[in-house]
């Protein structure tokens, strides 16, 4: 190993040390613009608040029931999103809306599993493990060979490696600085899982005559089956009447921007009704003295607050 990866390793070696050590997803991503790439993730951007890294460990770790949190800062002609424990950085399905033109992402966790992704106008290039980098996947999966080269991968640490592999790509050194002062944090939304098309024939549960007619039927009559079916759904959801569901139920194709809104909307919706256990709840000095508030973690409530 050269000198010169020595040092790229070392560079990024206070990793080891900080509060994100055990578990985390830092991504980059080549836009300054914070509120838009907090809501390609799926950020719901009046929850905005001013945080440490400190405090948002707290509140990702209180909230972690509910919904992943990030935290953004702009390095450069970049935008970091940190996740604490979380993994959104790496989904298809927020790569596809936040890597325009360009994302690089490094995750790892506690069960020592890393992934390394890097997409470019929303489509991921090269994906790979970092303890495995000889299998690799994306439309173009020996596209960072070149900056891979010379580097450990074979005895090097995992995520010092992959950090490393960022900043050759980005042109942006990771540092201690990136998780020091103030962070712009968001609670998320996530993004529905893509929906994976299956042939009639893979169908589990569907009586065989139903899947019989329905092969037998031609287009028209198909598209009138599976329009009764989607509205079934919304009805079942509670859903019917919004527009963006009426216009697609009306056999209109609404803009995708809408589609997303509304998609955020329902998740966010979802989330709220979902209850909080209450190891979760209360700000920190009460917690950590037994009392009981429902204030965040990050913030005090009137019996703890200083006069």
């Amino acid at each position: 190993m050269g000198s010169h990866c020595v040092s790229e390793l070392d560079r990024v070696a206070w990793i080891g040390r900080s509060t994100i050590q055990d578990a985390a997803c830092l991504t980059l991503v080549r836009d300054s613009d914070l509120g838009r790439v907090a809501a390609s993730f799926g950020a719901v951007t009046s929850y905005g608040r001013s945080l440490d890294i400190d405090e948002f460990c707290e509140e990702a770790f209180a909230y972690q029931e509910k919904h992943p949190m990030i935290a953004l800062r702009t390095v450069g002609e970049w935008t970091l999103v940190v996740e604490d424990s979380g993994g959104q950085g790496v989904r298809p399905e927020v790569l596809r809306r936040v890597a325009r033109p360009e994302a690089v992402s490094c995750y790892w966790d506690e069960d020592v599993r890393t992934r390394f992704v890097h997409a470019v106008d929303g489509v991921i290039q090269t994906s790979f493990e970092a303890v495995l980098p000889e299998y690799r996947e994306g439309a173009e999966p020996d596209g960072l060979e070149e900056h891979r080269e010379h580097l450990p991968w074979s005895d090097g640490a995992p995520v010092q490696l992959m950090l490393a592999l960022a900043g050759r790509i980005t042109g942006e050194v990771p540092s201690e600085e990136w998780l020091t002062g103030e962070l712009c944090t968001y609670p998320v939304a996530p993004w529905p899982d893509d929906l994976v098309s299956q042939p009639l024939g893979d169908l589990d549960g569907y009586p065989a005559e139903m899947l019989t007619a329905l092969r037998a039927a031609g287009e028209r009559d198909q598209r009138r089956v599976l329009r009764s079916l989607a509205r079934y759904v919304a009805t079942t959801a509670d859903c019917l009447d919004l527009p963006v569901v009426q216009h697609i139920l009306a056999g209109n194709r609404p803009p995708c921007a809408e589609v997303d809104q509304t998609l955020r909307e329902l998740v966010w919706s979802g989330i709220w009704e979902r209850p909080l256990s209450s190891a979760a709840t209360g700000c920190t000095p009460c917690r950590s003295s037994g009392r009981s508030c429902t204030r965040t973690p990050a913030t005090h409530c009137p019996a703890c607050s200083p006069a």
